[in-house]
Order: structure tokens, then sequence, then C-alpha cells
């Protein structure tokens, strides 16, 4: 890796803690330059701005997790096996790369005005057509319901997942239990993937 690679690496990883634990608006160039071990001139070489470095920043959280999504769904399993990775595969991705979460809460806030300047739709809508493909797949197949609303099926094995997450400060406090904690993680995993087989599958299918 050349040089130059290197240190455009450094600033991404500097840059992703930063806007992370702040936002666009509260991380400071100067912080993510001493993060990054860098000069702050390096940083508006590689990336021209700091708005321009968040888009960047989205770019790689978003390609990360849709990449492993897409690892995913590219084995040949059963649709209904499918259905249970991608469930289990964004838990576990979630419960491994908590900025992502940070960057997707203080981008609501933004209202996703920097999201429609990065490759997001596109890479999260590559997995949701493949999504789309393994469920028709299954229904073809007698696996799945017929009537099933596949748009309202993914946007649940997403949502369900991500909000665990988003929500584990507050609700860990008002529940008295560590979301975090391996056990919660690991129930609250097959309690969502259950659910959704549960609505997906034909009757007197195993999943």
């Amino acid at each position: 890796m050349k040089k130059s690679d290197i240190t455009k690496e450094k600033i991404l990883r500097a840059a992703e803690t930063a806007f992370g634990e702040r936002g666009l608006y509260g991380a400071r160039v100067d912080e993510i330059a001493a993060l990054a071990g860098v000069n702050k001139r390096m940083i508006y070489a590689h990336f021209g701005s700091k708005e321009e470095l968040y888009v960047a920043v989205l770019d790689e959280v978003y390609s990360r997790i849709a990449d492993q999504e897409q690892q995913i769904l590219s084995d040949d399993a059963d649709p209904a096996a499918l259905m249970r990775k991608i469930i289990e595969g964004n838990f576990e991705f979630l419960c491994h790369n908590p900025t992502f979460v940070k960057m997707v809460l203080w981008e609501n806030l933004n209202g996703g005005e920097y999201l429609k300047r990065s490759v997001a739709k596109t890479k999260k809508g590559a997995s949701f057509l493949k999504l789309r493909e393994i469920l028709e797949r299954g229904m073809k197949e007698g696996v799945f319901r017929d009537d099933i609303d596949m748009d309202e099926v993914i946007l649940s094995s997403q949502m369900f997942v991500y909000s665990y997450f988003s929500n584990t400060h507050t609700m860990s406090y008002i529940m008295d239990r560590d979301f975090l904690g391996e056990e919660s993680v690991k129930k609250r995993c097959r309690h969502i993937t259950e659910m959704i087989l549960g609505h997906i599958l034909k009757t007197g299918v195993n999943g």
C-alpha cells in the first residue's frame, strides 16, 4: 500500500471515531488530524473539506455492512437458511461495529442530507435486491408463504436489528439488563430470527 493510501486510511479511521462521537458539526478537523497523527493540511489534500470527509466515512461504514451482506447472500443455501444468516450476520456486525449505529443516528438527525451524496443507496440497494430474489425463490419453491410483503420483510430484517443496538443504553437502564452482554445479544437475535421466519415460512415448513 502506498504511503498516501496509508495516510488516507488513517484519516478515515480517525474521522469515523470523531464523527461517530460528535457528529459532523461537533467534530473538529483539528481533532481528526490529531487522532490520525497527520497535519491538518493532509485532510484537505485528500478530501477537500470536512463535509466531503464525512461523506467518505458514510461511504466506508455503509460499504462495510453491505459487503458483508453480499458475501452472506452469495451463498447457495436454501432461502430460509439465508434469511437466518443475514439476520444473524447483521446482529454480529452491529455488535462489533458500534460506530455504524452512531453514524446512522447522526445522519438521521441531519435529515439524510449527506447520505444522498454517498454510495449507501447503491450498496444497500444491491443487498435489498438480492434479498428480494431470495424471498421470491422461497415463495416459488414453496418454502415461504406466497402472500408475504417482501419490502416489509426486508425492512423488518434490517430495522429490528438496528433498533436494538440504537437503543441499548436507554433500554438497558430502563429494563435493568445489559443489552450488549453476549447472552442478551444472542437471545434477541434468536427472537428476531424466529419472529421473522415464523411470519414468512409456510405452515409445516421448518427453517
